[in-house]
């Protein structure tokens, strides 16, 4: 525990600046410390067994009863404990979060970095990283291009990386709560940055993207970077975007170009590194693979045009499908207004049972049809889209048909089949519910059919002939 408090201990020293330290293969130098620090570390290192040396101001050196009677700041130098020469000769052992990024920043040749208190192992395509006294296997990754072959550098220094797989994750996961995994994701995410850009300018610390536009992003200094660190998201975009560059030694150089080129046309205005990527690059990275598919399928203006042209066919096809939906949902309306209008006709007169019954088949029968030629049809056209993939759109990925074609035509799909499902069963439940009620419903007598009162017949009154009048003759002979 003693060489973990004394691991600890320099760690809030020199993030607080009240200490510096400096890390070697061997050594561990402690300066511009105060005579009750340079105390406790001393104290801390005897019991971890570590040897320690104390220089004063004027490089002198000083004994435990000199500290405490001279004034002014010590320098403490310990010795790290010692390794044989084959555990040295390819690994690296660090104590300190400073000493961690020291030599990032300078590097170093060993493939297995050992770092004091590391609590989730991590590797790259070349390098892994662990505790002191954790098992570890390197398994690196075959050689690609180097970025300084793509990224043009003015000054004799060279800030651009030479190997990228020291930089790139091999399948392994950053955890945002270690200082260790931080620290590194912020080295590496300074580097690959530089490592996708078309120029690097040192003297005003600017990424150039050529673009068209020509694009000029400033890289943020060492107070910026320690008052807003780089989160683990920005991190990955940057990562994802370099990693898709640099997977192939022969792609490398277009695929450069086209990122380079989508990062200067996403923003189109100059501004701090961290914000324009955070905002810009995974709409730039998506372009440019796009962008490649296209390079590497002979893309030609016909080609584009089949672009346009399927843009339309998904429009299409998702009209059709959500008519299909419409004229679905229309077909079981009607029906279930024709059953209830079955129901009130059952209830006023007397009408036949068995009239409801075909009626009601008839009906949802109607329905049923409607929903199978729907669904029909959308079978027809997947299998038009799975030959249209193979023959007119094999420049696209796998995933990038799925996002643009199957994904949008399948949401209107799933609508259809799920309305057609739902509303046929619904409709069946509802058709034998009134033939049920059809059945065993009696009919209400109406007013008209009630028994009225008689009428009273008038009494038939015989008439009263009068004796018929004697008749006179007269003779028409004269006597």
């Amino acid at each position: 525990m003693s060489l973990t408090d004394l691991v600890s201990l320099l760690n809030v020293e020199a993030r607080a600046g009240r200490a510096l330290v400096a890390e070697s293969d061997t050594d561990l130098i402690v300066s511009e410390v105060g005579a009750d620090l340079t105390l406790r570390l001393r104290k801390l290192a005897s019991t971890a067994g570590l040897a320690s040396t104390t220089y004063d101001s004027e490089f002198s050196k000083c004994e435990e009863e000199d500290i405490e009677d001279e004034p002014g700041l010590f320098r403490i130098t310990l010795k790290k404990p010692s390794r044989t020469a084959e555990e040295l000769a390819n690994t690296l052992y660090i104590l300190t979060e400073v000493g961690f990024s020291d030599f990032l920043r300078k590097g170093h040749a060993a493939g297995q970095w050992r770092i004091f208190g590391l609590t989730a192992p991590f590797a790259c395509q070349a390098r892994v990283f662990g505790d002191w006294d954790q098992p570890l296997s390197l398994s690196q990754s075959a050689a690609t291009k180097s970025p300084r072959m793509l990224v043009k550098e003015a000054s004799d220094t060279r800030s651009v990386p030479d190997d990228i797989r020291l930089l790139l994750l091999n399948g392994s996961t950053l955890d945002a709560s270690d200082s260790v995994h931080r620290l590194w994701a912020e080295h590496a995410y300074e580097a690959l940055s530089r490592c996708i850009a078309n120029e690097v300018s040192a003297s005003d610390r600017k990424l150039i993207f050529k673009g068209p536009p020509k694009l000029s992003l400033d890289l943020p200094d060492q107070q910026e970077t320690s008052n807003r660190p780089v989160e683990l998201p920005d991190f990955q975009i940057v990562h994802d975007a370099a990693g898709w560059v640099y997977e192939s030694a022969r792609e490398a150089e277009v695929k450069h170009v086209l990122l380079s080129t989508e990062i200067a046309r996403s923003g189109r205005a100059d501004g701090e590194l961290i914000a324009y990527l955070r905002e810009n690059l995974d709409a730039a990275l998506e372009c440019a693979k796009i962008a490649y598919q296209m390079s590497i399928s002979d893309v030609t203006k016909d080609t584009l045009k089949s672009l346009g042209d399927l843009r339309k066919a998904v429009t299409e096809e998702t009209s059709k499908a959500t008519d299909a939906t419409r004229q679905t949902v229309t077909a079981i309306t009607t029906a279930a207004g024709v059953g209830i209008g079955l129901a009130v006709a059952r209830i006023s007169v007397a009408l036949n049972p068995w009239l409801v019954f075909a009626v009601m088949v008839v009906v949802w029968l109607y329905v049923v049809t409607i929903a199978w030629s729907g669904w029909h049809f959308i079978l027809v056209q997947r299998g038009l889209r799975d030959q249209w993939q193979t023959k007119l759109y094999r420049f696209l990925s796998a995933t990038d048909y799925e996002s643009m074609v199957t994904k949008p035509v399948g949401r209107s799909e799933t609508v259809f089949k799920r309305t057609a499902i739902s509303g046929v069963a619904v409709l069946a439940a509802w058709a034998i519910c009134v033939v049920i009620f059809a059945f065993n419903a009696t009919p209400t007598p109406s007013k008209s059919t009630e028994s009225k009162p008689q009428l009273e017949q008038p009494k038939f009154r015989p008439e009263k002939h009068s004796p018929p009048a004697p008749t006179v003759e007269f003779s028409t002979q004269w006597a």
